[in-house]
């Protein structure tokens, strides 16, 4: 059993902001190359992407298949028990580097923002029915599935570090922006990292779900049932 949480940011207020913000150039005389100042003042830098994986907690001594079903959401379910779940805390963490400089002759400001982030989890946990004997056929099998689904989390963020590395460095690599006042740039770069940060977040919560849930088949519940002579659990 899977149970994913996340902390939605709340955007909308910025979302709606960045509806109304439109792309700002500034007119600059004929001799003047503001791409080529921007350049000479501003050394650009890298982005980077890290993943964070916590340490695997596993409480076999605290929770109940009641608790358990509690923490599902399938308190509900009519004979439905509950031996396992694991839980994850997903984390998206995001710093954009403004990278600006005032434009000589109060031309305005430009910016070669970049942005550091980290992906994975605050917390990952198994719990385990404390009822169930240790090392008994059926325990086994559902912390076997438990684990399974620990490592579905460990390896999505693996499988998908480098696909958010070049996302990022799509987004902000050479993109160089011009603005006519410091406060709109800081406000317009701000806004820029939070909304691809926003975005790397739906996409990892919706597909790690989408594989979890995979594993969640009536079908796997059947076969831990036959793996052993005791049929107490369904999962």
């Amino acid at each position: 059993m899977n149970n994913l949480l996340e902390r939605p940011l709340g955007l909308l207020r910025v979302l709606i902001f960045l509806q109304i913000l439109v792309y700002v150039s500034l007119s600059f005389a004929e001799d003047f190359d503001a791409e080529a100042a921007c350049s000479r003042l501003i050394v650009s830098q890298p982005n980077k992407v890290s993943s964070a994986i916590p340490e695997l907690l596993v409480d076999e001594s605290t929770t109940t298949t009641e608790d358990l079903a509690v923490m599902s959401g399938l308190y509900n379910d009519i004979g439905r028990s509950i031996g396992g779940i694991t839980s994850a805390q997903a984390l998206v963490e995001s710093e954009v580097i403004s990278n600006m400089a005032l434009l000589p002759n109060q031309r305005g400001v430009c910016a070669k923002p970049a942005i550091n982030m980290r992906v994975g989890y605050q917390s990952l946990s198994v719990f385990m029915d404390r009822e169930l004997v240790r090392s008994s056929c059926i325990y086994n099998a559902i912390f076997a599935h438990e684990m399974h689904h620990v490592a579905i989390y460990k390896d999505y963020v693996s499988e998908h570090l480098a696909q958010i590395q070049q996302s990022a460095d799509d987004k902000f690599n050479g993109k160089v922006y011009f603005f006519p006042t410091l406060f709109q740039a800081k406000q317009y770069i701000e806004i820029l990292g939070q909304v691809f940060a926003q975005h790397v977040r739906d996409k990892f919560t919706r597909e790690v779900n989408a594989r979890q849930a995979a594993l969640d088949t009536q079908a796997e519940y059947s076969r831990i049932q036959l793996e052993c002579t005791s049929t107490g659990y369904v999962h």
